[in-house]
């Protein structure tokens, strides 16, 4: 079997055809980028239609260069979203407003206002604290703030996977790790939407579609878009779920396993049977089965490498840069160190942070700078493994992302890491078996 899988993320859409018992993608994978708009400050949005042509542009490059004939070898499609994203409809369907991206922090008034009258009981009753662009509803509240005579043009509460399956198939949805990002839904006693959080943001159970996992077919691709894609009507859509879940499904994880995302940030993952709420880390369905995730995060990234390359060693190429000149810096002894160290931000925290290289001297060189940025990982990699809970020592570590090579060799544990390259995208063909593997463990 074939399908059409299609990974979101908040730069690009990638697709690719691929064998839904393998994973592999059978032809080249496309990619469409596009850009977020930031009107004010700490906005992060992308309007509807943009990201939607992003899509339709992917899907017919990936099928057009599987070689199949109009698509007809293609039997299903599966997404794989960033998360979350919230999308408001109207009453007819449309788009209110641009998409709000998980990178979006306007919403910092609102959180502050929830942490200080009910940050405890959030956080024990859904799993999360009250984080700008981590939990959707902090978006709604403060647009309400704002606009307060908004919730009488809003007909639907979706996040991106949602809407995209809407714009497929007529059907909405939200899938369970979704649905834990909305910070609307009780994940850990009723799993449901829960009628306090709904009626303390204001919103009307009537805006959020049923919750499902994410391996459910929310419905079939309708005729009218069929064309847009390249692929047959009514081939079935699966709702799919995040991407770092996906990442976990290509990986074939279950409890035991850790997986170490270099990115923007680090985000290290593991999969948990009883979950356990915690300021530090972040606490949701895995989207897929009845398992759950605990997620944190490190602030440096693999970014912080690039933007450090660009301002101190741009003279240098960048193979000798990531090889024998970090090799260089992780010997070098320096009293430099980066503190606070957020270059990337922090994704767990309300109040904004920023990062600054401390205890610098007038023979302070680049090298001193970027041994610095190298410690601020090692230390934050600890942190944050701490964070995730007592779950070491890690069957087994599943490595991915752009800095992955030096972050594996800043960690002596990690000398017998997996790596995993798109596991995003190729995730989504396990969402056509019959047991994906991390729910079926």
């Amino acid at each position: 079997m074939r399908i059409l899988a299609l990974d979101v993320g908040t730069s690009s859409v990638k697709a690719a055809v691929l064998d839904a018992a393998t994973g592999d993608h059978v032809g080249p994978i496309a990619r469409c980028e596009y850009e977020l708009d930031s009107p004010v400050l700490e906005a992060a949005e992308i309007p509807a239609e943009r990201l939607w042509g992003a899509v339709t542009s992917a899907a017919r490059q990936a099928v057009r260069h599987t070689g199949v004939v109009a698509g007809g070898d293609v039997e299903g499609i599966g997404l794989s979203v960033m998360t979350p994203a919230l999308v408001l409809l109207d009453k007819s369907d449309r788009p209110l407003f641009p998409i709000i991206t998980h990178l979006d922090r306007r919403s910092r008034p609102a959180a502050r206002q929830v942490q200080g009258e009910v940050g405890a009981e959030f956080l024990a009753e859904t799993g999360n604290r009250p984080l700008p662009g981590g939990i959707s509803a902090l978006c709604w509240r403060q647009l309400v703030s704002e606009e307060p005579y908004l919730t009488h043009d809003v007909g639907a509460y979706l996040h991106v996977n949602g809407w995209l399956a809407l714009r497929m198939t007529g059907e909405k949805g939200f899938d369970k790790g979704n649905a834990c990002f909305t910070g609307l839904y009780d994940a850990l006693t009723e799993h449901h939407w829960a009628p306090r959080w709904l009626n303390y943001f204001q919103v009307d159970p009537a805006w959020l579609p049923p919750v499902h996992s994410g391996d459910g077919t929310i419905g079939q691709v309708r005729s009218a878009v069929a064309a847009e894609l390249g692929v047959p009507a009514g081939i079935p859509v699966k709702l799919g779920t995040a991407d770092t879940s996906c990442a976990m499904l290509a990986a074939n994880m279950g409890e035991g396993d850790l997986l170490h995302v270099v990115g923007t940030t680090q985000v290290l993952a593991t999969i948990v049977r009883t979950p356990i709420p915690a300021a530090q880390r972040v606490t949701r369905y895995f989207g897929v089965g009845d398992l759950f995730l605990h997620v944190a995060h490190n602030p440096v990234g693999g970014v912080a490498l690039e933007w450090l390359h660009k301002l101190c060693f741009r003279d240098v190429p960048s193979e000798a840069f990531y090889h024998e000149v970090i090799e260089e810096a992780r010997c070098r002894r320096t009293r430099v160190t980066l503190d606070p160290p957020f270059l990337g931000g922090d994704r767990l925290q309300i109040e904004a942070h920023r990062a600054a290289f401390r205890d610098l001297e007038l023979h302070t060189d680049r090298l001193d700078l970027l041994a610095a940025l190298l410690q601020a990982m090692e230390k934050g990699h600890r942190d944050t493994l701490a964070n995730l809970g007592p779950f070491g020592p890690y069957r087994r570590i599943i490595l991915t992302g752009g800095g992955a090579d030096v972050v594996k060799r800043l960690l002596p544990e990690y000398h017998a890491v997996e790596p995993l390259e798109e596991g995003s995208l190729r995730g989504v063909a396990w969402l056509f078996q019959a047991r994906p593997a991390a729910a079926a463990r």
